[in-house]
């Protein structure tokens, strides 16, 4: 059996979301304005030339904007999803290596009940309790968003643990710790880094919708929600504020699915591979 091959899903999401990691991290070299440089005598300008995506009401840079905004969006999801994957998998292997104690019971109960409650009346409580900003709605993110990393190592680690290698290992006296981070976390590795792909693209979506809701970062942040946020009362008279942050919120998105998608692909044991 031949090893399959990257996909063309692949390729094309790698490429397209490192397009959009570059014009993030370099937008210096990219736009000769700041994210908070306003001007009055530019407001509500449509594109051109000296403004890619045009001027908001404040006139400043919407392409500028957009490009800081998603460092602030794309980076504080990053940090969020990094640790939520952390804490899921540690507890998904700790759980799966002592399945059918008191600790798998309370905890699985506990993933049922994080799994039923929707995120966003989550985060509206949080806003509700602490007021709004970014940093509480990252702390709702990775309350809640570690319970299918946290399922999908345990039912990875009931499968595995009575494997050869986990057994040989026991018997030649490897610590529990060792079991975990040589034996049992290398083998869960493929699987959550395709599902933290996808993830990744909900998460940076449920974010923007937040924050357009006013429950995460606030004005005059750049970030792609906020920004949306911001836009909405000139919709209908100056439609093409809303192009940036939309855009590049797709974009990214749809890189990230297709990079899932193939590597799910890829991965999969069950399918055909190419010949």
């Amino acid at each position: 059996m031949k090893r399959k091959r990257c996909s063309i899903k692949t390729v094309t999401g790698l490429v397209l979301l490192l397009t959009i990691v570059v014009l993030i991290v370099f937008a210096p070299l990219f736009t000769d304005y700041g994210p908070y440089e306003v001007n009055s005598d530019e407001r509500l300008e449509s594109f051109g030339r000296e403004h890619l995506f045009g001027t908001d009401r404040f006139g400043r840079d919407i392409f500028c904007r957009t490009l800081y905004g998603g460092r602030m969006t794309l980076f504080s999801s990053l940090g969020a999803l990094a640790m939520a994957l952390i804490i899921g998998v540690l507890l998904g292997i700790l759980t799966g290596l002592y399945s059918q104690t008191a600790f798998d019971v309370v905890l699985m109960r506990l993933i049922d009940v994080l799994m039923a409650f929707p995120f966003m009346v989550l985060a509206m409580v949080i806003a509700a309790l602490w007021g709004s900003g970014l940093d509480k709605l990252l702390f709702a993110v990775v309350a809640v968003w570690w319970v299918p990393f946290a399922r999908l190592s345990r039912s990875i680690v009931i499968k595995i643990k009575n494997d050869s290698s986990v057994c040989a290992a026991r018997v030649l006296g490897a610590s529990q710790m060792r079991i975990i981070f040589c034996e049992l976390l290398p083998k869960t590795f493929s699987s959550v880094f395709v599902l933290s792909t996808f993830e990744l693209g909900t998460l940076i979506l449920s974010i923007s919708a937040l924050s357009f809701l006013g429950m995460g970062a606030q004005p005059p942040q750049a970030e792609w929600g906020s920004m949306l946020s911001d836009a909405r009362s000139h919709f209908f008279q100056h439609p093409y504020i809303l192009f940036g942050p939309a855009l590049f919120i797709v974009l990214t998105v749809l890189s990230l699915n297709l990079i899932g998608e193939g590597l799910r692909d890829m991965l999969d044991p069950y399918e055909k591979t190419e010949l």
